[in-house]
């Protein structure tokens, strides 16, 4: 049954929502590839940012790498339940994008063993600070931590 989850949330965000979506989108494109990313200071929030997509098996997306930078940020597991989580944060932090809508929505429906965790990830959106504006391009070079403590309302050190 996860499997088949994972699958269909996959297939929901990746070919259904994203797609709708990427030809409204005004941001500016992500300029840095992982190659850059991997020679950035140890610490900024683009080293880690590779760092933890080769940990992971990962690479750059086109139009994930703020998506991903978020995961870091926020501290959210590059997995299903992961993903799932950071969608009700930022559903908790007033960003009512179609592709958030329909990944909520979806979740409620078929993870009902992650409900509890959704909750709590939609509260602590409510407190977190938003990335709504945000230059992604300039953030890949700050200090991790730094974003941590700022972005991130349940950060400890």
């Amino acid at each position: 049954m996860k499997k088949l989850r994972s699958k269909l949330l996959q297939l929901m965000t990746h070919h259904v929502a994203l797609p709708m979506v990427l030809p409204f989108r005004k941001k500016k494109p992500f300029r840095f590839s992982m190659s850059e990313l991997l020679e950035l200071e140890s610490g900024t929030l683009g080293r880690d940012l590779a760092e933890k997509l080769t940990k992971n098996g990962f690479h750059l997306l086109p139009n994930y790498e703020r998506h991903d930078c978020k995961h870091l940020i926020l501290e959210f597991e590059m997995d299903e339940k992961g993903e799932a989580c950071m969608q009700f944060y930022f559903l908790g932090n007033r960003h009512y994008s179609f592709p958030v809508l329909i990944t909520v929505t979806f979740c409620l429906f078929l993870m009902p063993d992650y409900w509890s965790s959704f909750y709590i990830n939609f509260k602590k959106g409510k407190k977190g600070k938003s990335f709504h504006g945000i230059d992604f391009n300039s953030m890949i070079l700050k200090n991790t931590i730094d974003l941590k403590k700022e972005f991130n309302p349940d950060y400890i050190n």
